[in-house]
């Protein structure tokens, strides 16, 4: 266990009460159990295509993918990175080919295509969304071929300054 304290108070005032309020804690040396053994989703859960009818009129294809837990990596944070280069609207991004192509339209003003979040200290998962158009939706499997290209693309180039 860790505890990290602050306040208005003096130094010695802060440590004089951590002392007294948390020294009778028994150490009692639990080990934390693994999280990640199994994994959280075994291979049979993974790569499946489902498909919903919306409430909304509006046509998404949301890729999700579970990743090794990277909250660890909190300084080079590796898929605000990745999330960056997906939902960049510039010159030779998955956004503006889709966009090019008829098959998809610009993410809301201030929306992003892509969300992390981490669990359990064991995993992590990515979430790309891409708004489609009609002809978009007409042809899914040619948006999904473009995005896991432009992903190999990312993954062969590695990271650039």
């Amino acid at each position: 266990m860790n505890l990290c304290i602050c306040g208005r108070f003096q130094i010695e005032q802060l440590e004089k009460w951590v002392t007294e309020k948390f020294s009778p804690v028994e150490n009692k040396n639990v080990v934390v159990p693994s999280l990640s053994e199994p994994p959280s989703y075994p291979a049979t859960h993974l790569g499946k295509l489902i498909k919903y009818v919306p409430v909304k009129d509006k046509d998404v294809l949301t890729l999700h993918f579970v990743l090794d837990y990277v909250e660890k990596d909190h300084k080079t944070q590796p898929l605000k990175y990745f999330a960056h280069l997906i939902g960049n609207e510039g010159e030779n991004s998955l956004l503006s080919y889709l966009k090019a192509q008829g098959l998809a339209l610009a993410p809301a003003k201030g929306a992003t295509m892509c969300d992390v979040e981490h669990l359990l200290d064991c995993m992590t998962f990515l979430q790309v969304e891409i708004i489609l158009t009609a002809k978009g939706l007409e042809n899914y499997e040619l948006v999904l071929e473009a995005a896991f290209q432009y992903f190999q693309r990312l993954r062969d180039a590695g990271p650039q300054e």
